[in-house]
């Protein structure tokens, strides 16, 4: 996996505290997901695969959020120190069922149909509606 520099920037920038904690997540998702390509989402680091979210990370005042996407649909973890990072098996097994579950996702692509009421009332609400004549007539 070819590193981001500007997810290197990011762990630079983020806080004494969490830096080693970005460090390891993201050691961790370059060894379970080789395959994913780095990049900068929404101002955070995230990893994807085949167009798809994999794993995200993300720094805060007091605390750092990590996440396994599947279908965006992620399992996050807050992490403030050392001792809360998940286990490196059990988060390496979570990424690795990401990445195939992304691969197996092929070229579907997650979108939403509009419902035909949805539909219907975009339609009606399209259409200009019909001015009416003004009158001014007052009750004799």
């Amino acid at each position: 996996m070819k590193k981001d520099p500007r997810v290197d920037a990011y762990i630079a920038k983020a806080a004494a505290f969490a830096q080693p904690l970005l460090l390891e997540m993201r050691k961790r998702v370059h060894q379970a997901c080789p395959d994913a390509s780095e990049t900068i989402k929404w101002n955070v680091p995230f990893y994807e695969l085949d167009g798809k979210l994999v794993a995200s990370m993300a720094a805060f005042k007091a605390h750092t959020k990590f996440g396994v996407w599947q279908d965006m649909k992620p399992h996050m973890v807050d992490v403030a120190t050392p001792a809360e990072l998940p286990s490196a098996p059990d988060w390496s097994r979570r990424l690795k069922a990401a990445a195939e579950h992304a691969k197996n996702a092929g070229g579907k692509t997650m979108t939403k149909k509009a419902s035909p009421k949805k539909a219907a009332r975009k339609k009606a609400a399209s259409k200009k509606p019909v001015a009416k004549k003004a009158t001014n007539r007052r009750a004799k």
